[in-house]
């Protein structure tokens, strides 16, 4: 689903090169983007490497949304991440509070901070914006456009943070339920229990439907 946002929130900014808020791309296109979180924690913010091994050694690109306290727990993987051409980072607030339990002013600093954290690796501000727990109610996307950010949620939830669900089953799903134009969201924090050995079989099987991957930014803006 695709909204308009005409208002801002957080001050004027450039304006966004794909959809203010979107949860798919084109169901046209035999197209999917692969998004993994890093979410934010008090205590435990780990760095599932395996994941990033297993997306290096296929070439497949994928977008990574950045929790604020994630990336000061964890330089070195921002800077591995920000070094492969293939990523695409975006954030995914400094906390991983729910969007609906701040105020305006809270979410706005919740987005500016963790933008500016990111930039310090990249030294570009970021475009990408994924809310915490993955749903953003119109005020958040407007508050986010105001702050020049697209709001990048998901048709296709893996369930890899769930520890009973198997690779087997993890990878079925997401071949079977990926569509044309599918964002599908997993997990690089330690969250995505069988993430890193049910990626082979994901990126086989999509390959085999005809899907290709490609990162959020192309995947909204139709470019390959």
């Amino acid at each position: 689903m695709l909204f308009l946002v005409l208002l801002a929130a957080c001050g004027p900014r450039p304006p966004v090169p794909v959809p203010v808020r979107a949860a798919h791309g084109s169901r046209d296109l035999p197209r999917v983007a692969l998004t993994f979180d890093a979410c934010s924690s008090p205590r435990d913010n780990r760095f599932d490497t395996a994941v990033v091994a297993a997306l290096a050694r296929a070439g497949v690109p994928a977008t990574f949304f950045l929790g604020g306290r994630w990336m000061e727990a964890n330089p070195e993987a921002v800077r591995r991440l920000a070094a492969n051409p293939r990523f695409e980072l975006g954030v995914h607030g400094w906390t991983h509070r729910h969007p609906a339990a701040l105020s305006d002013a809270d979410l706005c600093t919740e987005l500016d901070r963790c933008a500016a954290e990111l930039e310090r690796f990249t030294g570009h501000r970021p475009a990408l914006y994924r809310p915490p727990y993955g749903i953003a109610s119109r005020r958040d996307a407007r508050i986010a456009a105001g702050a020049g950010f697209s709001t990048i949620e998901y048709d296709l939830a893996s369930g890899d943070p769930d520890p009973v669900i198997a690779a087997g089953r993890l990878a079925r799903t997401a071949v079977r339920e990926a569509r044309n134009g599918s964002i599908i969201v997993f997990h690089v924090n330690g969250r995505g229990w069988h993430t890193a050995e049910a990626l082979p079989v994901i990126l086989a099987g999509l390959k085999g439907r005809g899907l290709q991957c490609v990162t959020v930014g192309n995947l909204l803006a139709g470019r390959p």
